[in-house]
Protein backbone atom coordinates (compact mmCIF):
# COMPACT_ATOMS: atom_id res chain seq x y z
CA UNK A 1 0.00 0.00 0.00
CA UNK A 2 1.14 3.52 -0.67
CA UNK A 3 0.37 5.65 2.17
CA UNK A 4 0.87 10.00 1.87
CA UNK A 5 1.86 11.75 4.74
CA UNK A 6 0.92 15.21 5.06
CA UNK A 7 3.23 16.96 7.68
CA UNK A 8 1.02 20.36 8.54
CA UNK A 9 2.92 21.35 11.48
CA UNK A 10 1.98 21.14 15.32
CA UNK A 11 3.73 20.13 18.53
CA UNK A 12 4.19 16.24 16.76
CA UNK A 13 6.77 17.90 14.80
CA UNK A 14 8.15 21.20 16.97
CA UNK A 15 11.56 21.31 18.37
CA UNK A 16 12.96 23.62 21.41
CA UNK A 17 13.49 27.46 20.52
CA UNK A 18 14.04 30.88 22.51
CA UNK A 19 10.86 31.39 22.07
CA UNK A 20 9.47 28.25 23.07
CA UNK A 21 8.64 25.10 20.96
CA UNK A 22 8.11 25.65 17.30
CA UNK A 23 7.70 23.50 14.29
CA UNK A 24 10.86 22.08 12.64
CA UNK A 25 11.27 20.72 9.34
CA UNK A 26 13.75 17.97 10.01
CA UNK A 27 10.73 16.36 11.33
CA UNK A 28 9.89 14.48 8.09
CA UNK A 29 13.10 12.87 7.23
CA UNK A 30 12.96 11.69 10.95
CA UNK A 31 9.48 10.06 11.09
CA UNK A 32 9.87 8.44 7.49
CA UNK A 33 12.87 6.43 8.94
CA UNK A 34 10.42 5.18 11.75
CA UNK A 35 7.55 4.59 9.38
CA UNK A 36 9.91 2.34 6.95
CA UNK A 37 11.02 0.60 10.09
CA UNK A 38 7.70 0.01 11.46
CA UNK A 39 6.18 -0.94 8.08
CA UNK A 40 9.20 -2.27 5.58
CA UNK A 41 6.31 -3.83 3.36
CA UNK A 42 4.40 -0.58 2.58
CA UNK A 43 5.85 2.61 0.92
CA UNK A 44 5.43 5.86 2.30
CA UNK A 45 6.04 9.60 1.52
CA UNK A 46 5.81 12.49 3.38
CA UNK A 47 5.68 15.65 2.56
CA UNK A 48 6.33 18.85 5.04
CA UNK A 49 4.38 22.37 4.30
CA UNK A 50 6.21 24.81 2.95
CA UNK A 51 4.06 27.05 5.58
CA UNK A 52 4.41 24.71 9.09
CA UNK A 53 1.73 26.35 11.33
CA UNK A 54 0.86 25.62 14.95
CA UNK A 55 -2.63 24.94 15.20
CA UNK A 56 -3.66 27.42 16.76
CA UNK A 57 -3.37 30.05 13.89
CA UNK A 58 -5.03 27.32 11.48
CA UNK A 59 -8.02 29.34 9.49
CA UNK A 60 -10.29 27.47 6.93
CA UNK A 61 -8.04 28.33 4.23
CA UNK A 62 -5.47 26.06 5.58
CA UNK A 63 -8.30 23.18 5.34
CA UNK A 64 -8.25 24.16 2.28
CA UNK A 65 -5.27 23.81 1.29
CA UNK A 66 -4.99 20.63 3.26
CA UNK A 67 -7.88 18.95 1.36
CA UNK A 68 -6.67 20.34 -2.46
CA UNK A 69 -3.19 18.77 -1.43
CA UNK A 70 -5.29 15.11 -0.49
CA UNK A 71 -7.22 15.68 -3.75
CA UNK A 72 -4.16 16.40 -5.88
CA UNK A 73 -2.74 13.07 -4.80
CA UNK A 74 -5.66 11.04 -4.87
CA UNK A 75 -4.68 8.71 -7.57
CA UNK A 76 -1.28 7.99 -6.75
CA UNK A 77 -1.77 6.73 -3.23
CA UNK A 78 -3.74 4.04 -1.32
CA UNK A 79 -4.46 5.72 1.97
CA UNK A 80 -3.76 9.18 3.49
CA UNK A 81 -2.42 10.74 7.10
CA UNK A 82 -2.70 14.50 8.38
CA UNK A 83 -0.06 15.38 11.04
CA UNK A 84 -1.80 18.29 12.75
CA UNK A 85 -1.42 19.95 15.94
CA UNK A 86 -4.00 19.78 18.47
CA UNK A 87 -5.82 22.56 18.85
CA UNK A 88 -7.45 22.76 16.02
CA UNK A 89 -7.78 19.37 15.01
CA UNK A 90 -11.17 18.49 15.38
CA UNK A 91 -11.85 21.46 13.25
CA UNK A 92 -9.63 20.25 10.59
CA UNK A 93 -11.11 16.72 10.82
CA UNK A 94 -14.88 17.83 10.55
CA UNK A 95 -14.06 19.53 7.37
CA UNK A 96 -12.07 17.00 6.05
CA UNK A 97 -14.81 14.63 6.35
CA UNK A 98 -16.93 17.03 4.95
CA UNK A 99 -15.29 18.11 1.50
CA UNK A 100 -14.43 13.82 1.10
CA UNK A 101 -17.89 12.21 1.70
CA UNK A 102 -18.22 8.59 2.22
CA UNK A 103 -14.52 8.60 1.02
CA UNK A 104 -13.63 4.60 -0.67
CA UNK A 105 -9.95 5.49 1.17
CA UNK A 106 -9.09 6.00 4.45
CA UNK A 107 -8.02 9.30 5.58
CA UNK A 108 -6.80 9.60 8.96
CA UNK A 109 -5.46 13.03 11.26
CA UNK A 110 -3.46 12.81 13.79
CA UNK A 111 -0.99 14.71 16.29
CA UNK A 112 0.45 14.71 19.71
CA UNK A 113 0.63 15.88 22.59
CA UNK A 114 4.36 15.49 23.43
CA UNK A 115 7.18 16.40 20.46
CA UNK A 116 8.41 13.49 19.13
CA UNK A 117 11.59 15.12 19.97
CA UNK A 118 11.53 14.43 23.58
CA UNK A 119 12.46 10.67 24.76
CA UNK A 120 8.89 10.38 26.24
CA UNK A 121 6.62 11.01 23.85
CA UNK A 122 3.12 9.93 22.18
CA UNK A 123 4.16 10.74 18.75
CA UNK A 124 5.38 7.61 17.58
CA UNK A 125 2.16 5.87 19.19
CA UNK A 126 -0.38 8.42 17.73
CA UNK A 127 1.34 7.77 14.13
CA UNK A 128 2.03 4.11 14.36
CA UNK A 129 -1.90 3.64 15.38
CA UNK A 130 -2.88 5.69 12.53
CA UNK A 131 -0.74 3.81 10.25
CA UNK A 132 -2.27 -0.04 11.75
CA UNK A 133 -6.04 2.37 10.96
CA UNK A 134 -5.31 3.16 7.43
CA UNK A 135 -3.80 -0.34 6.73
CA UNK A 136 -6.47 -2.52 8.63
CA UNK A 137 -9.39 -0.09 9.02
CA UNK A 138 -12.47 1.08 7.15
CA UNK A 139 -12.13 3.79 4.52
CA UNK A 140 -13.65 7.31 5.50
CA UNK A 141 -12.39 10.11 7.11
CA UNK A 142 -11.34 9.96 10.61
CA UNK A 143 -9.55 11.08 13.78
CA UNK A 144 -6.82 8.66 15.76
CA UNK A 145 -5.53 9.51 19.23
CA UNK A 146 -4.71 7.73 22.16
CA UNK A 147 -5.37 4.28 21.14
CA UNK A 148 -8.79 5.28 19.77
CA UNK A 149 -10.17 6.11 15.67
CA UNK A 150 -12.94 8.96 16.32
CA UNK A 151 -15.20 9.80 13.11
CA UNK A 152 -13.76 12.85 12.03
CA UNK A 153 -16.86 15.16 12.43
CA UNK A 154 -17.47 13.58 15.73
CA UNK A 155 -13.99 14.03 17.50
CA UNK A 156 -13.08 16.91 19.83
CA UNK A 157 -10.49 18.02 21.99
CA UNK A 158 -11.50 17.31 25.57
CA UNK A 159 -8.16 17.27 27.95
CA UNK A 160 -5.13 19.76 27.58
CA UNK A 161 -2.80 17.29 29.65
CA UNK A 162 -4.23 13.36 29.24
CA UNK A 163 -2.23 11.56 25.92
CA UNK A 164 -6.04 10.75 25.53
CA UNK A 165 -6.98 14.07 24.38
CA UNK A 166 -9.83 13.24 22.40
CA UNK A 167 -13.20 12.49 22.62
CA UNK A 168 -16.50 11.19 21.13
CA UNK A 169 -19.04 12.42 23.57
CA UNK A 170 -22.47 11.37 21.11
CA UNK A 171 -20.66 9.00 19.10
CA UNK A 172 -18.77 5.85 19.68
CA UNK A 173 -15.37 5.19 18.30
CA UNK A 174 -15.10 3.27 15.16
CA UNK A 175 -12.32 1.22 16.90
CA UNK A 176 -10.29 0.96 19.56
CA UNK A 177 -6.42 -0.31 19.90
CA UNK A 178 -5.70 -2.00 22.56
CA UNK A 179 -3.73 -5.06 22.09
CA UNK A 180 -5.27 -6.31 19.00
CA UNK A 181 -7.84 -3.75 17.32
CA UNK A 182 -11.47 -3.49 18.28
CA UNK A 183 -13.67 -2.83 15.74
CA UNK A 184 -17.02 -1.28 15.84
CA UNK A 185 -19.72 -3.18 13.26
CA UNK A 186 -20.92 -0.49 11.16
CA UNK A 187 -23.96 -1.54 8.40
CA UNK A 188 -23.70 1.02 6.02
CA UNK A 189 -25.35 1.80 2.80
CA UNK A 190 -23.74 2.21 -0.35
CA UNK A 191 -22.97 5.48 -1.56
CA UNK A 192 -20.93 7.07 -3.67
CA UNK A 193 -18.25 9.02 -2.96
CA UNK A 194 -18.15 12.52 -2.75
CA UNK A 195 -15.00 14.63 -2.99
CA UNK A 196 -16.19 18.68 -2.57
CA UNK A 197 -13.52 21.40 -2.03
CA UNK A 198 -15.65 24.65 -2.15
CA UNK A 199 -13.73 27.83 -1.21
CA UNK A 200 -13.99 28.20 2.32
CA UNK A 201 -13.12 31.94 3.73
CA UNK A 202 -12.37 33.03 7.32
CA UNK A 203 -14.73 35.48 8.47
CA UNK A 204 -17.59 33.90 6.77
CA UNK A 205 -19.09 32.03 10.32
CA UNK A 206 -18.67 33.69 13.40
CA UNK A 207 -19.65 32.79 17.00
CA UNK A 208 -22.23 33.79 19.38
CA UNK A 209 -21.90 32.41 23.35
CA UNK A 210 -24.24 32.70 25.47
CA UNK A 211 -23.27 33.76 29.14
CA UNK A 212 -24.59 35.04 32.55
CA UNK A 213 -25.83 38.51 31.19
CA UNK A 214 -24.84 38.59 27.93
CA UNK A 215 -26.92 41.85 25.88
CA UNK A 216 -27.23 42.44 22.35
CA UNK A 217 -24.27 45.03 22.16
CA UNK A 218 -22.29 41.61 22.66
CA UNK A 219 -23.31 40.11 19.74
CA UNK A 220 -23.76 42.84 17.42
CA UNK A 221 -20.20 43.40 16.01
CA UNK A 222 -19.93 39.78 15.95
CA UNK A 223 -22.86 39.68 13.04
CA UNK A 224 -21.40 42.62 10.71
CA UNK A 225 -22.62 41.83 7.26
CA UNK A 226 -19.86 40.00 5.66
CA UNK A 227 -20.83 37.13 8.04
CA UNK A 228 -23.02 34.60 6.47
CA UNK A 229 -23.37 32.03 9.20
CA UNK A 230 -23.42 32.04 13.21
CA UNK A 231 -22.90 29.08 15.84
CA UNK A 232 -24.92 29.71 18.88
CA UNK A 233 -23.15 28.58 21.90
CA UNK A 234 -26.04 27.87 24.36
CA UNK A 235 -27.14 26.82 27.83
CA UNK A 236 -27.93 22.85 28.47
CA UNK A 237 -30.78 21.73 25.77
CA UNK A 238 -30.51 24.75 23.36
CA UNK A 239 -31.19 27.54 25.92
CA UNK A 240 -30.19 31.47 25.82
CA UNK A 241 -31.91 34.30 27.58
CA UNK A 242 -35.69 34.99 26.39
CA UNK A 243 -36.32 38.09 28.46
CA UNK A 244 -34.19 40.04 26.53
CA UNK A 245 -35.98 41.31 23.13
CA UNK A 246 -32.65 42.79 22.45
CA UNK A 247 -30.93 39.79 22.10
CA UNK A 248 -33.69 38.26 20.18
CA UNK A 249 -34.61 41.02 17.99
CA UNK A 250 -30.86 41.31 16.72
CA UNK A 251 -31.26 37.05 16.11
CA UNK A 252 -34.01 37.62 14.04
CA UNK A 253 -32.77 40.60 11.71
CA UNK A 254 -29.47 38.39 11.39
CA UNK A 255 -31.64 35.73 10.09
CA UNK A 256 -34.20 38.00 7.87
CA UNK A 257 -31.35 39.12 6.21
CA UNK A 258 -30.10 35.18 5.34
CA UNK A 259 -27.41 34.83 8.07
CA UNK A 260 -28.15 30.68 9.15
CA UNK A 261 -27.75 30.61 12.48
CA UNK A 262 -26.99 26.98 14.28
CA UNK A 263 -27.94 26.48 17.95
CA UNK A 264 -25.55 24.30 19.65
CA UNK A 265 -25.05 23.33 23.69
CA UNK A 266 -22.00 24.27 25.45
CA UNK A 267 -22.74 20.89 27.02
CA UNK A 268 -20.09 18.14 25.76
CA UNK A 269 -22.56 15.27 25.78
CA UNK A 270 -26.53 15.52 24.95
CA UNK A 271 -28.31 16.80 22.03
CA UNK A 272 -30.14 20.01 21.53
CA UNK A 273 -33.74 20.30 22.20
CA UNK A 274 -35.02 23.46 21.13
CA UNK A 275 -38.77 23.47 22.08
CA UNK A 276 -38.35 21.94 25.58
CA UNK A 277 -38.23 24.80 27.20
CA UNK A 278 -39.56 28.01 26.78
CA UNK A 279 -35.96 29.76 26.01
CA UNK A 280 -35.43 27.61 23.74
CA UNK A 281 -38.17 28.30 21.92
CA UNK A 282 -37.85 31.43 21.76
CA UNK A 283 -34.51 31.20 19.66
CA UNK A 284 -36.84 28.90 17.14
CA UNK A 285 -38.95 31.79 16.68
CA UNK A 286 -36.28 34.18 15.79
CA UNK A 287 -35.08 31.75 13.14
CA UNK A 288 -32.59 29.68 14.54
CA UNK A 289 -31.88 26.24 14.00
CA UNK A 290 -31.25 23.12 16.06
CA UNK A 291 -27.65 21.47 15.47
CA UNK A 292 -28.93 18.69 17.63
CA UNK A 293 -25.84 16.52 18.50
CA UNK A 294 -23.10 17.77 16.74
CA UNK A 295 -19.93 19.12 18.04
CA UNK A 296 -19.16 22.93 18.31
CA UNK A 297 -16.19 21.97 15.97
CA UNK A 298 -17.81 20.10 13.01
CA UNK A 299 -21.21 22.72 13.59
CA UNK A 300 -18.48 25.51 12.63
CA UNK A 301 -16.95 23.15 9.85
CA UNK A 302 -20.29 22.52 7.93
CA UNK A 303 -21.39 25.86 7.93
CA UNK A 304 -18.47 27.14 6.37
CA UNK A 305 -18.49 24.33 3.89
CA UNK A 306 -22.28 24.40 3.06
CA UNK A 307 -21.71 28.43 2.49
CA UNK A 308 -18.99 28.01 0.59
CA UNK A 309 -20.45 25.35 -2.02
CA UNK A 310 -22.90 28.78 -2.85
CA UNK A 311 -26.46 27.14 -1.75
CA UNK A 312 -29.52 29.12 -0.90
CA UNK A 313 -30.18 29.78 2.63
CA UNK A 314 -32.66 27.84 2.64
CA UNK A 315 -31.19 24.31 1.54
CA UNK A 316 -28.29 25.50 3.41
CA UNK A 317 -30.97 25.03 6.47
CA UNK A 318 -32.32 21.71 5.13
CA UNK A 319 -28.89 20.50 4.46
CA UNK A 320 -27.40 21.31 7.40
CA UNK A 321 -29.95 19.02 9.80
CA UNK A 322 -28.96 16.29 7.91
CA UNK A 323 -25.84 13.79 8.28
CA UNK A 324 -23.23 14.42 5.51
CA UNK A 325 -19.96 12.31 7.35
CA UNK A 326 -21.64 10.72 10.70
CA UNK A 327 -21.92 14.56 11.88
CA UNK A 328 -25.47 14.14 13.24
CA UNK A 329 -28.10 12.08 14.41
Amino acid sequence: MRVYVAYTGGTIGMVPSDQGYVPGKAFADDILVHLKSYQPDHEFDVHTYERLIDSSNATPEDWLAIATDLQNKWQDYDAFIVLHGTDTMAYSAAALAFMFQHSRKPIVVTGSQIPMVKKRNDALSNVFGSVDAVLNGPNGVFLFFGGKLLEAARARKVDTSDLSAFSSPNFLPRGVLGIEWEWRKMHLPKQAELLQIPPMQSGNVTILPVFPGVQSAHWESLLGESVKGAVLYSYGAGNAPDQDAGLLSLLQKASDRGVVIVNISQCGKGSVSSGTYAAGSALERAGVISGRDMTFEAAFAKLHFLIALGLPVSEIKDTFSKTLAFDVL
